[in-house]
């Protein structure tokens, strides 16, 4: 398989954070282009319509996680682009995913001990589910 193009589903959390250390071993072996996207799912129901708000406040929380995530593109000797979108975090990564044409998407999912270890996590379910491309799903 050539990977020439991958994308990795970034939250900030400690998994994303694997997910995008995974990205990074891939793509200096490959070559690869990596892109790293980042979902703000507005609120579904806003009893005094202060979705724009939630969302400006959302993208000024997620803009300094994105910063360090091109720092750490660039103390790797890579560049990282990074995209945020608001939507669906499945639905989104997904289409986003089919619109640059990864060859790959990295996602993390929870860890979780016991019989819900066998269920990987809502949003990486339905991206593998989804997706057009394979999807590597790094665990805790």
């Amino acid at each position: 398989m050539d990977v020439k193009s991958i994308l990795v589903a970034y939250d900030g959390s400690r998994q994303s954070q694997k997910a995008l250390d995974w990205a990074l071993d891939i793509a200096a072996k490959t070559n690869a282009k990596v892109t790293t996207v980042t979902v703000i799912k507005p609120p579904d129901f806003s009893p005094t319509g202060e979705v724009n708000e939630f969302m400006y406040d959302a993208e000024k929380y997620y803009q300094p996680l994105l910063d360090k995530v091109k720092k750490t593109g660039r103390d790797n000797g890579r560049e990282i682009n990074t995209v945020l979108l608001r939507g669906h975090p499945a639905e989104s990564i997904v289409k986003y995913a089919d619109d640059i044409s990864a060859d790959l998407i990295i996602t993390g999912t929870r860890g979780m001990g016991g019989f819900k270890s066998l269920v990987i996590g809502s949003v990486a379910q339905k991206v593998v589910t989804y997706a057009k491309v394979p999807v590597l799903i790094i665990k805790d």
